[in-house]
């Protein structure tokens, strides 16, 4: 197999276990994310670009489940929870396996949605959130877990504007955080079923906050980074007594963080080129810009890259981790 192109490679694994088996070459010592870029087109055939940053490759692959407007709210565990744009419909995906497992039907359309684990690893949960009653600002939260029939439905009265739409989550040691509006966490303990509270962030209004706002976890920790000046800015959760922001003038200069719409993640394990940087992309802008991080500032690297597309189109933009056992691209 190592003579296959990468879409031979995918396609020949998905066919039956023993080719599958033969596939899997090596398994990553230094497991990082891929970034994964295809059309929101309509007319999207299932192209799909994946680059991997450690190597500096592209490879371009078909894949059948992405045909038409697909997009993806949650990635997590190489696993990506995907919709069909305007659709309640529901599924996860892995785009190294070609594994594809359905969602039970929501009678309330998901405006944003996450999961907390893989969904073959026991206990994964499905949250997502709508907006019952614009009007009234009431909200409702769905969550199915994984193997059940039916999806569970809690409402409540949002604090005075509806917020589900786009919503960045994180699933942190049983607690959704939800970046809303960019100025203000919700968070939500399902285990009480009821809403624990609203945090609202402070920030410079001259920063642009239409894009370049990446919300990630960092060794247990919820931070906001804003890229929207020269400056980079770090805004740490502290969750004491009295929840509240942090401005942090760095973190771990040992870190990387991958950042995209739909999930940012930080690793400090890589090699150490690729340490100290930013790799962000927004699905509006699909473009890998890395920075090196140097006293609070950011810089602007060779390697950064315009991808092959044209920029004015609209695209779905994700960083997603390989499985441990990962086919050979090469």
């Amino acid at each position: 197999m190592l003579r296959l192109l990468v879409k031979d490679i995918i396609r020949a694994s998905a066919v039956c276990k023993a080719w599958y088996e033969s596939s899997v070459s090596f398994r990553m010592s230094d497991r990082h994310p891929w970034f994964m870029k295809y059309s929101l087109s309509s007319r999207n055939i299932g192209t799909c670009e994946l680059y991997d940053p450690m190597q500096s490759m592209t490879y371009l692959t078909y894949f059948p489940e992405i045909i038409g407007m697909m997009s993806v709210h949650h990635a997590k565990d190489g696993w990506l929870l995907m919709h069909k744009v305007h659709s309640s419909e529901l599924f996860f995906f892995n785009p190294f396996t070609r594994k594809l497992i359905n969602l039970p039907s929501c009678e309330c359309y998901n405006e944003s949605a996450a999961f907390t684990c893989a969904p073959t690893s026991e206990g994964c949960l499905v949250f997502g959130m709508t907006n019952i009653d614009r009007n009234n600002y009431i909200v409702g939260i769905n969550t199915l877990k994984l193997g059940e029939s039916k999806w569970e439905t809690t409402h409540f009265r949002s604090f005075g504007r509806p917020f589900t739409s786009n919503t960045k989550i994180i699933f942190l040691k049983g607690l959704f955080y939800c970046l809303v509006g960019l100025d203000w966490v919700a968070v939500f303990d399902l285990s009480k079923q009821q809403t624990l509270n609203y945090y609202c962030v402070q920030y410079d209004g001259s920063i642009t906050l239409s894009t370049g706002t990446y919300f990630v976890e960092i060794k247990g920790d919820i931070f906001i980074i804003k890229t929207g000046s020269e400056k980079l800015r770090f805004f740490k959760l502290n969750r004491d007594k009295v929840w509240s922001w942090e401005e942090k003038e760095r973190i771990d200069e040992a870190s990387t963080i991958f950042g995209a719409s739909c999930g940012s993640e930080c690793r400090s394990d890589l090699p150490n080129y690729l340490r100290n940087k930013l790799l962000l992309s927004d699905a509006p802008h699909p473009i890998i810009k890395t920075y090196f991080f140097y006293e609070g500032r950011k810089y602007l690297t060779n390697d950064s890259r315009i991808p092959f597309w044209g920029i004015n189109r609209n695209y779905q933009c994700v960083w997603i981790e390989p499985p441990k056992q990962s086919l050979d691209f090469n």
